[in-house]
């Protein structure tokens, strides 16, 4: 009978070594495709806004187009490094771990998309203000546009990225109530049931 529970309890803690490997995985794929996509973002800004700041023949417009060209060296500036280690992966973690990386990471995207709003915000203000500027508003209005557009394509991804992530650490849970231990009289199988 012992060796019967032996077995099952190691084809049990195969299961969930297995599962957290491809939970791991899953997490970074999903962070790999988001900073692939806010990088591909990124660049076309830069090709767009860098030529049209070159080829633009009023102010308000130059100053549009270098607004997205700097606000989005920030952003290939994230994307780069986060797709690198997300890439690479890492080696293998504890369920501990990942608990606090997937809560980590959706707490992240939810601050982020309150900074998102402040942006827009703060573009809006630019905008209001821009008439009482004299010879700074095709700036402040370039600006303006600039960070209200920036600002909403960012709290459109980091909503998104949240729910992706979110919905992927759902199959969380089902892992943290399994749990395996030994003692010096056998192996202990415990499931939580709520």
């Amino acid at each position: 009978m012992k060796k019967i529970l032996l077995f099952a309890g190691l084809l049990l803690s195969q299961s969930i070594f297995g599962q957290v490997t491809n939970f791991q995985k899953e997490f970074n794929s999903i962070n790999e495709n988001l900073m692939l996509s806010l990088g591909s973002y990124a660049v076309v800004n830069f090709a767009i806004s860098g030529a049209a700041y070159f080829s633009s023949e009023d102010e308000y417009s130059k100053r549009f187009h270098e607004m997205n060209v700097m606000w989005n060296t920030v952003n290939i500036g994230l994307a780069i490094p986060g797709y690198i280690k997300a890439r690479r992966g890492g080696g293998p973690v504890t369920m501990a771990e990942l608990v606090k990386a997937q809560k980590k990471t959706e707490t992240i995207f939810l601050v982020n998309d309150v900074l998102d709003i402040g942006y827009i915000a703060a573009g809006i203000w630019m905008r209001e203000v821009a008439p009482n500027q004299l010879d700074q508003e095709d700036l402040f209005n370039g600006y303006g546009n600039s960070l209200i557009l920036q600002g909403s394509f960012l709290l459109v991804f980091d909503a998104v990225a949240y729910y992706i992530h979110h919905s992927h650490g759902k199959e969380l849970p089902a892992l943290e109530k399994v749990s395996l231990s030994t003692s010096g009289e056998g192996v202990g199988l415990r499931i939580a049931l709520d």
